[in-house]
């Protein structure tokens, strides 16, 4: 088996760790820190900053899906600000709260929830 061969396997198996840790960090978890964690970028933790202090969600997750520029982000929100809100009007919740961020991106992909 050649160097080259392996290399795949590995980015599999790092790949495969990192979705694993992932899910259990979306969703084993209760309590959402008020302080980003370590492991997002500079303009993930913005973000995350900026939607924690306007939500005190239950969920908050924040991936800049761009490769590391940042002009494209994937963000759920899970909040009980949302509660009696439809999906509209809690992505215009949450887009009034980015709303200079955005202006420098290319898109934003949102979920929102309201929270029980």
């Amino acid at each position: 088996m050649s160097l080259r061969s392996l290399i795949p396997m590995a980015r599999m198996a790092t790949r495969t760790r990192i979705a694993s840790m992932t899910q259990q960090l979306r969703f084993n978890s209760t309590v959402v820190p008020s302080t980003p964690p370590a492991s997002l970028n500079e303009g993930e933790k913005h973000l995350y900053s900026k939607l924690f202090e306007k939500f005190q969600p239950t969920k908050l997750v924040v991936e800049d899906i761009s490769g590391g520029c940042g002009s494209m982000y994937q963000v759920e929100v899970v909040s009980s600000a949302f509660k009696d809100l439809n999906m509209v009007k809690q992505h215009r919740l949450v887009n009034e709260t980015l709303k200079e961020e955005i202006k420098g991106m290319h898109g934003i992909r949102l979920t929102t929830k309201a929270s029980a």
